[in-house]
Parts: structure tokens; C-alpha cells; sequence
């Protein structure tokens, strides 16, 4: 089962009878399904940022590692800056809300869409995770050679920037090419 589903199974349970009752009533229904699709577009990303902190805590790793290697550490720093203004930009992302007079409106398809984005972004920060801690398992096995592991683990960044402004993209109301 895919994380989007289970969180959405999950909040499901969650609900109060009066909001299942309320869900009954056509105007609330909508305004309730709404607001429930943007709460689990946040879960979704709160589960990115957490994933992401603990890659963090491996580049961390590598990069007291590399202290003797002057490229290795500005490689490493690169990389780190980079995986830290992604996570900033996941934890600080919008909640798919758009206002009553807003000229581009966040409908329950945009929201879908963003939760379809916020799930692969999930998949995509768990393989980050495994590129981190492999890199670490490298460094404790003795490993010098890491600048084509760092490569590679910046070109996944790289890719995960990508696929988040992809979402940032559907957010403002537009359709990326590779959407269509």
C-alpha cells in the first residue's frame, strides 16, 4: 500500500462522528474533503522533512570525514547546502490553501496532484536516506574514494529539486509538460 493511501486511511480513522456526520451535508462535505486532502498534504511532507533531517545527519557525517580533503569538503558543503534549502522549502511549503478572492484557485484535483507529488517526494528522500547511510558505511569501512558516491548522491538532490519544483508547478496552477 502506498504511503498516500495509508495516510489517507489513517486520517479516515481519525475523523470525530460529528465531522463523519458533517461529511454528509453536501456544502460541508466539500469544504471538509478540502481541508482534509490539505492535512494530508502536510503529513505527507512532514514525512519528507523527517526523512530528509536524517540524511542530513549522514552528510553531516561525511563531511567531518572529509576534513582533510579540501575538495572533498567543499563537494560535501555543496551538497549539504543543497539538501538544506530543499528541506527548508519541504517544511515550509504551502498547504495547498488559496483564498476566496485569489486569482489561481487550489481545487480537490490540484490537491490530489500535490498529494501524488508529496508521495513520490517520499520516495525519493527515502532513496537519498539509503545513498547518505551508504556513503556513511563506506566512510566506517576505511573508504578514501568518495568523490563518485558524492556525485552521485548530489545528482539525487539535484533530482529531488526537480520533482519539487514540479509540485511547486501544480501549486501555482499550472501543468508541467511531463504532466500531460
Amino acid at each position: 500500500m502506498s504511503l498516500d493511501k495509508t495516510v489517507d486511511n489513517q486520517m479516515k480513522k481519525n475523523r470525530s462522528l460529528i465531522e463523519r456526520i458533517g461529511l454528509y451535508i453536501p456544502i460541508y462535505r466539500g469544504y471538509k474533503e478540502k481541508n482534509l486532502r490539505r492535512d494530508e498534504d502536510r503529513a505527507v511532507r512532514t514525512e519528507v522533512a523527517r526523512v530528509l533531517e536524517r540524511a542530513k545527519l549522514d552528510l553531516a557525517t561525511v563531511q567531518r570525514a572529509a576534513v582533510g580533503d579540501l575538495d572533498l569538503m567543499r563537494d560535501t558543503e555543496r551538497i549539504r547546502s543543497k539538501a538544506d534549502r530543499y528541506y527548508i522549502d519541504v517544511k515550509k511549503a504551502v498547504n495547498g490553501y488559496s483564498a476566496f478572492h485569489a486569482s489561481v484557485k487550489i481545487l480537490e484535483p490540484e490537491l490530489d496532484a500535490l498529494i501524488e507529488w508529496d508521495a513520490k517526494l517520499i520516495d525519493d528522500a527515502v532513496a537519498l536516506k539509503r545513498e547518505t547511510a551508504a556513503l556513511v558505511e563506506m566512510i566506517d569501512a576505511g573508504e578514501t574514494k568518495l568523490k563518485a558516491p558524492l556525485r552521485e548522491l548530489e545528482m539525487t538532490i539535484d533530482k529531488l529539486i526537480e520533482d519539487y519544483n514540479g509540485r511547486e508547478t501544480v501549486m501555482r496552477g499550472f501543468k508541467s509538460e511531463e504532466a500531460d
